[in-house]
């Protein structure tokens, strides 16, 4: 563990310190040296310590995850059963494919936060990071990080918008709570498709701080999402409503 001397509290999340321990190693996502990945990550977990048991839940849960996955990378291969006449077998799939799907959607992810806040500071306006940061950190809370990730795709689509490239609008006084109580009036009425919620939004500030509201809602389970032919679709759970 030499040379690394790393805070927890420097990363938005275990995701955000394996891509930090891949870049450094300069490896390839899909295909990770998962032994040394896992002696750094846990040598760092170990070296911070673990004061604030909820704080440090996440890094300790994805500690867990690397060494299972590290045995089981390192237990005998058991032989496929042949093939039979005119049956092709799909090769058994690389134990480590799941962590880098998470890792690669999350580096998406990382690509969009930067990409906001830079499109903020370059037309002068103060731009309030913590908004960002929390973008990040529900994305990748929510729920498990390739749901998170068909999410993301649709916000990207939305944002991509040239209306929302103009910042022309700057309501700073539009915080996550009033967010909250439109989107629950919002779906009062019926299930509504996500990119159609948030288009309604007026400019790129109301729309990220929409978003995260949104991620929020989903996560305590007051707000529902399923998958259809035109798109992503969201709802109150019931019993929502009295909330």
């Amino acid at each position: 563990m030499a040379g690394f001397h790393l805070s927890l509290a420097q990363f938005t999340g275990p995701l955000d310190l394996l891509l930090h321990l891949i870049r450094v190693n300069e490896m390839d996502i899909f295909d990770l040296d998962v032994a040394l990945i896992t002696e750094q990550y846990v040598g760092i977990v170990e070296a911070e310590g673990v004061r604030d048991l909820a704080g440090a839940y996440h890094f300790l849960a994805m500690a867990a995850t690397l060494v299972e996955l590290k045995s089981r990378l390192l237990l005998p291969q058991h032989e496929e059963p042949a093939a039979t006449d005119g049956e092709e077998l799909e090769p058994p799939e690389d134990p480590r494919r799941e962590l880098a799907r998470q890792l690669a959607a999350y580096q998406s992810i990382q690509d969009v936060t930067r990409e906001l806040a830079g499109r903020f500071e370059q037309v002068g306006r103060h731009w309030p990071r913590q908004v960002v940061e929390r973008l990040e950190t529900e994305i990748v809370y929510t729920m498990d990080s390739l749901s998170v990730y068909d999410l993301m795709v649709s916000f990207q689509e939305v944002l991509s918008r040239p209306r929302y490239h103009q910042i022309t609008i700057f309501r700073e006084d539009y915080d996550v709570d009033e967010a909250r109580q439109w989107l629950r009036g919002r779906l009062a009425g019926g299930p509504a498709e996500l990119s159609e919620v948030l288009l309604e939004q007026g400019d790129v500030f109301a729309l990220i701080v929409t978003f995260v509201a949104l991620l929020d809602l989903i996560k305590e389970e007051e707000v529902g999402f399923a998958y259809e032919d035109q798109g992503i679709t969201l709802s109150l759970v019931a019993g929502a409503e009295a909330m």
